[in-house]
Formats: structure tokens, sequence, C-alpha cells
């Protein structure tokens, strides 16, 4: 059954029409805000961190009219107003960004994509202070058994005790260690590992993984200096799945000490595909463990009816189905044809946060969040949709130590079909809403 959405919509509609600059709602005693930022063309949000001094540092790609994206790096007040904001970071060609994470030594670490050709990409990784001052920087790409450049697709780092790994896919799919294995692969997943100053290990550190013919990781967890967790997804075909037709499954595998994968553990219903696509470390008052957010696809393509995922899985892994406290659809129908991008955070008071796309409400794609109790129970009556009339994509969210949530991404402003993208920062309150 689908449930009731509290709608947003009008309201964002009324303050976006004909922006296409700087703008931003009026903070009575700053408890809540919305704010876009962008120079010329159009500008996307997709991660943030919150800085010790309680600034916030923004990361999305901006694109100037007629001329290549590149990553843009904002930071703002507490109050939302810009502080700095940076447009020369990256390549020549075009880049897109994914992931931004403070560094154990007071500095920033960025991830994300950049260009090589219209069909291929690199990944790129840096690291900046927290005044946007670029530190060091590195682009990594493979080429195949052919000698043809593969396509890399950055979607996280993390941070490890001696520098960081990138989670990701591939389509080099000779990295593995028996690629032959795999008849009509495509991706594999990726887990490059860098040291601090962002020199890549050597080859002896395994750099890929597939046991299906379409395997992605999304994000590393480490557990010690010889023991790494990966989560993300794989078609491989499931214990009690049909064999002959594998389904999409979340997928939590182990990495040793030289980065080859040991377990395998396969989450999902034989009837459904789900793709996990984020993560976030449950704290102790939420039960300890790992929470996954991800879509739920009932059918397959452009026609696919998504459904928001969760999975709540224990701290120490046995990777078998002892692992999972519970796994499920929300039951919130997000419409189709949708990007497959969530953002999940656990609250520092208990359960978890959800933010994802949907577009079922009026046929315009919006940005959608609920929360979940420690247990897996829906917190709260009705999810919160926020957009307007256009294309509204989501980037990520994060719970500030007041309780209040920021939420980031990008929203069309001006005319439906023609507006500039730009980035959109909010800060709501503990319920999701534009109040005290």
């Amino acid at each position: 059954m689908r449930r009731p959405l509290l709608l947003f919509v009008f309201l964002l509609t009324v303050l976006v029409e004909g922006c296409d600059t700087n703008s931003n709602v009026i903070d009575p005693n700053n408890s809540f805000f919305l704010k876009y930022y962008g120079l010329d063309g159009d500008q996307t949000g997709s991660d943030l961190v919150v800085l010790p001094d309680g600034s916030f540092v923004l990361f999305g790609t901006t694109r100037a009219t007629g001329k290549a994206s590149n990553w843009y790096l904002v930071r703002v007040d507490m109050q939302g107003n810009i502080l700095w904001e940076k447009t020369n970071l990256g390549g020549p060609l075009d880049d897109e960004a994914s992931d931004i994470e403070l560094t154990n030594n007071g500095n920033l670490v960025l991830v994300g994509n950049t260009y090589t050709s219209a069909t291929n990409r690199d990944v790129l990784i840096m690291t900046v202070t927290f005044d946007g001052v670029k530190i060091d920087s590195v682009v990594t790409g493979f080429k195949n058994v052919a000698g043809t450049f593969t396509d890399e697709d950055a979607l996280s780092v993390s941070l490890t005790s001696d520098g960081y790994i990138v989670a990701g896919s591939t389509s080099n799919t000779d990295l593995k260690p028996n690629p032959s294995a795999v008849l009509n692969d495509q991706r594999d997943a990726m887990h490059l590992r860098f040291f601090a100053n962002l020199v890549q290990y050597p080859n002896s550190w395994g750099k890929t993984d597939g046991p299906g013919t379409y395997d992605v990781a999304v994000k590393v967890v480490e557990i010690s200096s010889t023991q790494y967790y990966i989560f993300g997804y794989s078609n491989a075909p499931a214990p009690g799945h049909s064999p002959s037709n594998p389904d999409y499954n979340s997928w939590v595998f182990q990495l040793g000490p030289t980065g080859v994968g040991t377990n395998n553990f396969y989450i999902g219903d034989p009837n459904t595909d789900e793709k996990i696509s984020s993560l976030t470390v449950a704290p102790v008052q939420s039960g300890d463990g790992y929470f996954l957010g991800g879509i739920s696809y009932t059918n397959s393509g452009t026609t696919a009816t998504a459904d928001l995922y969760a999975v709540k899985l224990r701290k120490t892994l046995a990777f078998n189905t002892t692992d999972y406290q519970y796994q499920k659809p929300l039951s919130v129908n997000l419409g189709n044809d949708l990007p497959e991008a969530t953002s999940v955070y656990a609250s520092r008071q208990s359960g978890f946060y959800m933010l994802g796309n949907e577009k079922s409400f009026n046929d315009n794609q919006n940005w959608i969040l609920t929360k979940l109790t420690s247990d897996g129970t829906i917190a709260w009556s009705h999810p919160i949709v926020f957009g307007g009339e256009g294309l509204d994509t989501i980037g990520a969210l994060e719970e500030l130590p007041d309780g209040r949530l920021l939420i980031l991404g990008t929203m069309r402003t001006g005319k439906p079909d023609a507006g500039e993208f730009k980035m959109t920062l909010m800060k709501v309150s503990a319920n999701g809403k534009f109040e005290n």
C-alpha cells in the first residue's frame, strides 16, 4: 500500500520560481533555512561535512555555460552564508563529484570521476585544507588486457589507518583474481587503496571483486589493519535464488590484508531487485552495527516500480543469515526511472533517517525523507517530500548536534523545463519540517 506523503512541494515551488541566483528563505531564530548556491550555468550538490567550528563544506559539480564541468566546493557558516567557494578544482575535462570526508589529520578528502572520453571515466581523489587549498591529487585509471582504457566509477572514499580506500565499480573485468570465472562479465566492484599522501598501494593489493556479471562496491569499513567490510550490490546467483535468472541483491564481502575477497553474503528477495547505495554506522543507542539504504525494484528497466529499502546488520559479521536484524522495503511508491541514490544517517538519539528521490506525486522528481526506529519500524506517519515543478535530485543528509537536519542536493530553478540547476541546502527540524 502506498503511504500518504506530507508535501512541501507547493512551498518550494513558490520559492524557486524565477530564481537563478543565490537566494534564501528568511530564517527566524536561525532554526531552518533553504538556500541555493551557484554562479553561471548549473551546479549540483553531492555531499557535505560539518567542520569542528560548526560550519559546513558542500561538495558538488559546476558547469558554466558552454564549458566543461568541474568540482564545486563551498564553505558556509551555520546560517548557510557563503564563506568561500571554489570552482577551479579538478582536471581539464569533465569532472563529477561523489564524496567528501574529514581526514584524520584535519583536512578534507574528495573523490569523484574525471572523464578521459565521452564514455570513459577515471578516479580523481584529492586532499584540501579547510580553506579549500589543494594539497595533493591523483588520477587513477586502467587498461584491460587488450590495451583498451576502461571506465571507473568512484562512489565513495573511506578512511583507513594509513590512508583511504575508494569504492565503486569498473568495466575492467581483467583485474580480479580469476577473471575468466564469470561469463559475459560487465562490471566489477572496485576497492582502490591509497596511502595518506595519495600514492596508490602496490599491485599486491587486490583492486576488484566480482562474482556476478554486474557488481558494485558502495562503501568500505575498516575493521582492523588486516580486515575490511565491503558493502554494495551484485547480480551473482544468490543461494535459493534462480541461477538462470539472477536478480540484484545487497552484497557484503570481506577483504583480507592483501585486498582479496574472502567471505560473501547476499541479502534480498528472489522476486525483486535490491540495490544498496548508502551506509551509516549505527551507534550503541540504535543497536550497533550497520544500516544500509537503497532501492528495491519489483520490475526491471524503465518500468521498474521503486521503493525505499533498508537493511540493518550486526556489528561483527559472520556472513550468513544471522547477520541481519531486518531487511525490508518501506512500502513507499517512488515511481520509476529514478536515480538510484539514497542517503542514510544514524540519529544521535536513536533510529535512522533515509533520503531518496521520488516522482509518484506529480510526475516531478522530488526529494523524499523518512525515519525508521532502531528496530526498523517507520517512525513517521508520512514521508516528507521536498521539491518544486522541475527535476530535483538528492545528495546527502546529516544530523547536527542540536538534532536538526541538513539536507543537500540539487533543485531546478526558474522554469521547470528550462531553468538552471543549483546546489540546494536545507536546514529543517528533527521531524523534517520547517518549524521550531
